[in-house]
């Protein structure tokens, strides 16, 4: 098992740290070329609509293994769907956030993802604020619960 600073990592943390030891200088200036084009065709969208909103996953989400809750779990073609909506806000640094909307038939939360213009981020917090309010009658508190924002 690999540790870095004292801390073991995991399978999906080795893996991408080999795949991203792969690329080479000139495969960066051509992924940084691929990103300005994309980024001028979201700004051509942002030209016609004032947000883009997405489901923030391409599927609801899998069962966890016991065995990937102790080393992490790597399963690409699951991490695809799973990413397919939120790669191109987080690649091109736009501001965006998912807002919790309600369950699918088996009781697992469904998200909406807005993505909104560069520097937009006081719009997207207050349409989050508002599509928040409207859903706010399907919440739910999962059986699993920890508040990151209460003291212990």
């Amino acid at each position: 098992m690999l540790y870095r600073n004292g801390v073991r990592l995991t399978y999906d943390t080795r893996t991408n740290m080999a795949l991203f030891r792969s690329f080479s200088a000139s495969d960066y200036v051509a992924a940084q070329c691929l990103r300005r084009r994309i980024m001028y065709h979201h700004m051509e969208i942002f030209k016609k609509v004032d947000v883009i909103v997405t489901p923030t996953t391409g599927m609801t989400a899998p069962k966890i293994p016991p065995s990937a809750l102790k080393d992490g779990e790597t399963d690409m073609q699951v991490t695809g769907y799973l990413m397919r909506f939120i790669i191109a806000a987080n690649l091109l640094g736009l501001p965006a956030i998912s807002i919790p909307v309600g369950y699918d038939k088996q009781g697992l939360p469904i998200g909406l993802q807005l993505i909104g213009r560069p520097w937009g981020e006081a719009s997207m917090l207050r349409l989050a604020t508002a599509v928040e309010e409207l859903c706010a009658k399907s919440k739910k508190r999962p059986v699993s619960f920890f508040d990151v924002l209460k003291p212990n």
